[in-house]
């Protein structure tokens, strides 16, 4: 999720002024380290997507950009996957999400 995607949907929910600039200062200098099994733990690097790991807001934050993307998509016209004769395309659960179409160029 694009962070600054992220600031328009809390805008449009109208989360402005301090409280939004403070969101954005916990996220201004975010940075992240990964550590991979065979070749341990990578320096440190600029995160600029998606929300904190373990942070107690993240959940609502992701939902609320979730909601307001699934808003966005619902009602579209598309080429849907058909399963037991039922369109599905856009498939969410907790922390995840699967677009589901039978073109590619649906999916730009």
């Amino acid at each position: 999720m694009p962070r600054e995607a992220l600031w328009q949907v809390l805008a449009g929910l109208g989360v402005k002024g301090c409280f939004l600039r403070c969101l954005q200062a916990m996220y201004a200098k975010d940075t992240i380290r990964i550590n991979h099994p065979s070749e341990g733990v990578t320096s440190s690097f600029r995160c600029q997507q998606g929300v904190k790991q373990g942070c107690p807001l993240s959940p609502l934050l992701f939902g609320l950009y979730l909601d307001a993307l699934e808003g966005r998509l619902d009602g579209r016209e598309c080429d849907a996957l058909t399963l037991a004769d039922v369109h599905v395309w856009l498939l969410l659960f907790a922390d995840d999400l699967a677009l589901t179409l039978e073109l590619e160029v649906g999916l730009q």
